[in-house]
C-alpha cells in the first residue's frame, strides 16, 4: 500500500478565477475536503466582487498585505479590513468577498476551501456590487 498523504504537492498552472484573479491549485488528489491555490496580487490590482455558494474559504497572506472587502448585511454596506503576512480571515457561503493588493509590492496569498473548490467555477457567483445573494443565486446551476 502506498502512503498518498505524505506526497510532495506543488502549486500547478496559473488559471484565472471567475474574479479574475490568478490563482495556482494545489491538487491534493485523493484528498476530497478542502482545497488549496496559490494566489499573487500585484500593487493596483483589485479583483471583481464574487461570492460562493456553498464554500466557506480562508484567505491567508503569505507575503505583503491583502484588503478582503465583503458585504455586512447587519450594516446594509461594504467593510473591509487589510490583513498582513500570516493573518486570516474566514469568508462563508453566500457572503460577497473582493481582493485588492494594499501595498507596494506584490502580496501572496493562500486560499483554502472547503469543500473542494469546484474545477468548473460552478460554486462561484460574479457580482457587480457588494450585496447579498438572492435565493436563486445560492442554488447551483443558476447562470453567473
Amino acid at each position: 500500500m502506498t502512503n498518498t498523504s505524505l506526497r510532495v504537492r506543488s502549486a500547478g498552472a496559473v488559471i484565472h478565477a471567475p474574479d479574475s484573479i490568478p490563482v495556482r491549485p494545489i491538487d491534493l488528489a485523493p484528498g476530497t475536503r478542502l482545497a488549496l491555490a496559490e494566489g499573487t496580487i500585484e500593487p493596483g490590482a483589485t479583483y471583481r466582487p464574487h461570492a460562493h455558494r456553498s464554500i466557506e474559504q480562508a484567505t491567508y497572506v503569505l507575503e505583503g498585505r491583502v484588503r478582503v472587502i465583503s458585504f455586512d448585511k447587519d450594516a446594509g454596506r461594504p467593510r473591509s479590513v487589510v490583513l498582513e503576512a500570516g493573518q486570516t480571515t474566514l469568508t462563508p457561503p453566500g457572503e460577497s468577498l473582493q481582493l485588492e493588493c494594499a501595498g507596494t509590492t506584490p502580496a501572496r496569498v493562500l486560499f483554502i476551501t472547503a469543500p473542494p473548490y469546484p474545477a468548473d467555477h460552478s460554486d462561484t457567483v460574479v457580482l457587480d456590487r457588494h450585496r447579498e445573494l438572492t435565493v436563486e443565486e445560492m442554488e447551483v446551476g443558476t447562470d453567473r
